[in-house]
């Protein structure tokens, strides 16, 4: 027996010691990957992971530290794996960040909870997308009942009444026939009573479907006649649970006053004003007077034209634009303003800059936009002249963030001094930069479909990075670049669903990935004169029309000679950005780095960059081929991307958007060019 408990004795006594021997181990490996993770040396980090998982494989923490390093080095695949593979053993610290990495659902419950669809829930099934239906499809397409006519002028009369939260109103629509006949369709919320529709003093039968007015005719219209038909409306119209991006009216008070406007770019003009509500559609031209209360100003689009008492109590305050106008562009704004203004001067004249503030905020108003002049001018020399120079340009303090009213913009921030990117505009205002640049890119270069609406946003986007690079150099526009490539979430396409009213403003898509999709053609051509040029050359080519993202596609290809077709179908058309592949060796401090792009057509190309020590950088360009290159004296490198970069070592249009994909040595089967 003595033998026997002997035996026990040292057996337990050994398996003691190899198990401290064991934690101790494991414990230096640990430390040994933090302090390779913290001198940024990402490859030995997941190096050492691989090694000490062959004798922890069910350790969640090494799967959630490996996810997290190829989070940081791009690699959203095997991150996605490792961090899924993570919560499957039990990771004690699950997060927001795992869940966001692991699939796309967390941010669509996120964005479809907070911002649009209010309680909609948006399924996989579908591709996270609204199953849309006819409500939709009336709203979206260009059906004969809307491609029979052409608006050439509205006349609108609205008149707001706080107290009750609703409006009455007419518009009287000038329109010209393009094809015979006798029905036409104009749009008007179902929440909105129409009162009358009148043609040569006749009144009109009509029928709803949802927001869809299909107005009869007594008799055929022919071909290329000038007709008028007024219509007669009022309700309440849609308050806004998240202006602008959930859109409608927003009604508030400030120190006892009312202060109300609209934004309605997705949720559309019909939710206020009966109208052909399609992006085709521009009037050349627009009255519009809105009466208010006679205590309150009213402002609007375009030139005041006059302001006329009337009865109880009321006050009409007539603006007129004298421009092509979208639908969604007219607006309003009820408040107790004041008004300051300034000129702007440039070779072919000068226009005024109206600001109308809240009475109470123009002393901050007047410090807040005392440089826009400076924008303007960046702006006209980057894309063009100031598209509305007879209408003027205005800034009006709204009860929300921020719109791109056109010749009205909506500035709501409340003239607040921290800016609202992370990126530095230092003397300038975000707002004021992002809003401004639409009157060239949205309402001037506009899109036909909200399937295309990154036209507005990715350029409007990227105007903010040139302008950066305009007043502060290349560095800034990194800085800009890189900022802007850390919010792009891909889950959509960029260009959505057309005919339907798609909501592609949900992920923030067409601001983001619009925005990098440009700095990633720009590094592509890797010719800013050429570059330049071909952006202000779109700017002249389509100003005051409405163009699909075929149309910008064939100019690019046409203007360089060079065909983009698969650049554009994976940055635009397709989920996932590019993925460079790519393996390597470093041998007596020779580098032998082979790379490939995967996930894209057979004719993509586009730049990337690496950075040698820290300090070298090379900018190198990938196909679908594999290729090679080889640096000697090289210790280290990595991938700059927007999540580690040094912006004052990037060799120019080097700085582009993609996923990587490190092949390691045991999966290395490839033939290099």
């Amino acid at each position: 027996m003595n033998k026997i408990l002997l035996i026990i004795v040292l057996v337990f006594l050994c398996r003691s010691s190899f198990s401290q021997k064991k934690e101790t181990n494991y414990a230096s490996s640990l430390q040994a990957i933090f302090d390779h993770y913290d001198e940024d040396e990402y490859y030995d980090a997941i190096i050492e992971i691989d090694t000490l998982l062959k004798s922890y494989p069910m350790e969640a923490r090494l799967y959630y530290i490996r996810g997290y390093i190829n989070y940081k080095m791009n690699d959203f695949e095997v991150a996605s794996k490792d961090m899924q593979h993570a919560k499957s053993l039990g990771y004690k610290d699950y997060n927001k960040f795992m869940s966001r990495v692991i699939s796309n659902e967390y941010m669509v419950n996120l964005l479809t909870k907070y911002y649009y669809y209010d309680t909609l829930k948006l399924s996989s099934d579908n591709n996270y997308k609204v199953h849309y239906g006819l409500k939709d499809s009336l709203q979206g397409t260009l059906r004969p009942e809307r491609t029979c006519f052409d608006v050439h002028f509205y006349d609108l009369t609205v008149k707001i009444i706080p107290a009750e939260k609703s409006i009455e109103g007419e518009n009287k629509i000038y329109f010209t026939t393009t094809t015979t006949t006798d029905e036409i369709q104009i749009d008007l919320t179902e929440n909105l009573q129409i009162n009358s529709i009148e043609w040569n003093n006749t009144k009109l039968e009509y029928k709803r479907i949802y927001n869809a007015i299909f107005i009869r005719f007594p008799q055929k219209l022919n071909e290329n006649e000038n007709q008028l038909i007024t219509i007669r409306y009022d309700g309440k119209p849609r308050i806004a649970p998240d202006p602008p991006w959930n859109g409608g009216f927003v009604w508030e008070k400030k120190r006892g006053h009312w202060w109300v406007g609209v934004a309605c770019e997705h949720l559309g003009a019909s939710s206020w004003w009966p109208c052909k509500d399609h992006l085709t559609e521009k009037p050349d031209s627009m009255r519009i007077n809105i009466q208010v209360p006679s205590k309150y100003q009213a402002v609007s689009n375009g030139n005041l034209r006059s302001t006329t008492t009337l009865a109880h109590n009321y006050t009409n305050f007539e603006w007129f634009v004298s421009y092509p106008i979208n639908s969604y562009g007219v607006t309003f704004y009820m408040g107790k303003f004041v008004n300051f203004n300034e000129m702007f001067t440039n070779e072919k004249g000068s226009y005024p800059i109206d600001y109308y503030v809240l009475s109470h905020h123009l002393t901050k108003a007047k410090q807040y936009y005392s440089n826009t002049r400076d924008i303007v001018e960046v702006y006209e020399k980057l894309f063009g002249e100031y598209p509305y120079s007879n209408d003027g340009m205005a800034m009006v303090e709204s009860p929300y963030e921020g719109m791109e009213h056109q010749s009205a913009i909506a500035i709501g921030d409340v003239y607040s001094e921290k800016s609202q990117k992370d990126y530095n505009f230092r003397d300038y205002k975000y707002l004021v930069i992002h809003e401004m640049a639409h009157e060239w890119w949205g309402n001037t270069v506009a899109m036909s479909d909200m399937a295309d609406a990154w036209i507005s946003e990715g350029f409007a986007t990227y105007a903010e990075h040139l302008f950066m690079e305009e007043k502060y150099g290349y560095d800034e526009y990194l800085n800009a670049s890189a900022y802007n490539m850390h919010y792009i979430l891909n889950i959509w396409p960029v260009v959505g669903i057309p005919d339907v009213n798609d909501n592609t403003f949900l992920s923030g898509n067409i601001y983001t990935k619009g925005a990098a999709t440009l700095n990633n053609l720009r590094c592509t051509l890797n010719n800013d004169s050429l570059f330049f040029a071909m952006i202000k050359g779109f700017y002249s080519e389509f100003s005051f029309k409405t163009i699909t993202t075929t149309d910008f596609i064939e100019f690019v290809n046409n203007y360089t000679g060079q065909d983009f077709t698969d650049f554009f179908n994976k940055f635009l058309y397709e989920t996932d950005p590019p993925v460079l592949e790519y393996f390597f060796t470093i041998k007596d401090k020779l580098l032998h780095f082979n790379y490939k792009w995967i996930n894209v057509d057979s004719n993509f190309t586009m730049p990337f960059s690496i950075m040698i020590n820290k300090y070298q950088n090379i900018r190198l360009v990938g196909t679908t081929k594999n290729k090679a290159v080889r640096v000697t004296n090289t210790d280290s490198f990595y991938l700059p991307n927007e999540k580690r970069f040094n912006h004052k070592k990037l060799r120019p249009n080097s700085f582009t958007y993609y996923w990587t994909h490190w092949v390691k040595p045991e999966e290395q089967n490839d033939e290099v060019e």
